[in-house]
Order: C-alpha cells, then structure tokens, then sequence
C-alpha cells in the first residue's frame, strides 16, 4: 500500500510541475498575445495615417496639374499675343518708313 501511495505522490508531484509548466507557457502566450495586439493596434494606426496623407498627397498633385494645365493655356495664349503684336509692329514700321 505504501508503495502504492508512494506511486501517487510521485504522480501528483509530475502533474504539479507539467501544470505549473503549461501556467509558465499560457503566460508567456498571454505576453506575446498582448504585445502583437498592440503592435498591430500601432500599425493600424500608421496606415489610417498614410491612407489619408496619401489622399492629401493626390488632391495636392491633381490641384497641381489643374494648375499646369491653365499656365501652359496662358503661356500659349500670351505666346501668340506677342507674336500678333510683332507682325503689327513689323508692318507700322514699313508703313512709317
């Protein structure tokens, strides 16, 4: 009998440490959880961020093409205003001679 409880201790001290192992492990587990939540909460935070820095960045580069395009207007337009008025001019200074 006794070694029959003898057995038993044995038994009960093995189940002890395998449960404080699996404890030592779940806690550790919990740590890792708890870390790569937060790790993922940042990075959700960083992409909210670039999403809209990207938005910002786009409307400011379709702003700046609009604005492009009503310069290269302007520029054709004054280009041929000038080149009107040295015809006129070229065509007063032969009648003025």
């Amino acid at each position: 009998m006794s070694t029959r409880f003898s057995e038993m201790r044995k038994q009960s001290s093995i189940l002890k440490k395998q449960y404080a192992f699996l404890l030592a492990e779940s806690t550790e587990m919990r740590k890792q959880y708890a870390f790569l939540l937060a790790e993922s909460t940042e990075m959700r935070k960083q992409s909210s961020i670039l999403r809209k820095q990207y938005a910002f960045l786009l409307a400011e580069s379709t702003e700046m093409r609009k604005q492009s395009s009503i310069l290269r207007k302007q520029y054709a337009f004054l280009l041929a205003e000038s080149t009107e008025m040295r015809k006129q001019s070229s065509i007063l200074r032969k009648h003025l001679v």
